[in-house]
C-alpha cells in the first residue's frame, strides 16, 4: 500500500470512530516504513485468540484506565460496544465497581496491576493460573501490554494537551 491508501484508512478510521488520528497522520507522513510497521503491531494489539469477548475488554479497558486519560479508553469503549460487550459491564468498568456485575472481578483488579507494574499477590496469581491457562495468561499480557503504546505514542509526539479527562460515555 502507498500512503494515498494508508491516508484513506485513517480517514475511515477516524471518521467511523469520532477519535483524532493526527498522531498516526504525522507517522505517516514521517516514515511510511514506521508507519507501516505501526500498521503491523495493530494486529497484535487486537489479538484475541483464547480470551472471551468479555475477558479481553475488561483486560483492555482495565489497563486503559491506567494508562489513559481519555481519549484512547472512549475510543475502546465503542470497540468494546461494537464487539457486543454489555453496557452494564461497560459501566462497572468505568466505575470501577466490577463487584456489581455477574464477572470474574480477579480479570480486572489483575490487568490493572499488572498496567501499573504492581505485583500481582501471590493469591490473585494462583486463582488466575487456576482459571487461564498459559496460553489465556499470555494473552492478558498481550491485549495489557498493547494498550500502553497508542497513548505512549501521543504523549511522545506533545498531545498531552488534546489528550484530556473526557466525561466518558457508553
Amino acid at each position: 500500500m502507498d500512503k494515498k491508501d494508508y491516508r484513506k484508512i485513517i480517514d475511515e478510521f477516524e471518521m467511523h470512530y469520532d477519535y483524532d488520528c493526527s498522531y498516526m497522520r504525522e507517522l505517516l507522513e514521517t516514515s511510511l516504513a514506521g508507519f507501516e510497521k505501526f500498521n503491523h503491531f495493530l494486529a497484535l494489539s487486537s489479538h484475541q485468540e483464547k480470551l472471551t469477548n468479555d475477558e479481553y475488554w475488561i483486560a483492555k479497558l482495565a489497563a486503559m484506565q491506567v494508562e489513559d486519560c481519555g481519549e484512547c479508553l472512549q475510543l475502546n469503549i465503542k470497540m468494546a460496544l461494537e464487539s457486543g460487550v454489555d453496557k452494564s459491564l461497560l459501566n462497572a468498568i468505568l466505575s470501577e465497581n466490577i463487584n456489581n456485575v455477574d464477572f470474574d472481578k480477579d480479570i480486572y483488579d489483575y490487568s490493572r496491576c499488572v498496567a501499573e507494574n504492581g505485583i500481582v499477590t501471590d493469591d490473585l496469581m494462583q486463582r488466575m493460573s487456576e482459571k487461564y491457562s498459559k496460553g489465556a495468561l499470555l494473552e492478558f499480557g498481550l491485549c495489557i501490554a498493547t494498550a500502553k503504546v497508542f497513548p505512549t505514542i501521543k504523549r511522545a509526539l506533545g498531545y498531552t494537551k488534546s489528550c484530556s479527562m473526557l466525561a466518558l460515555t457508553v
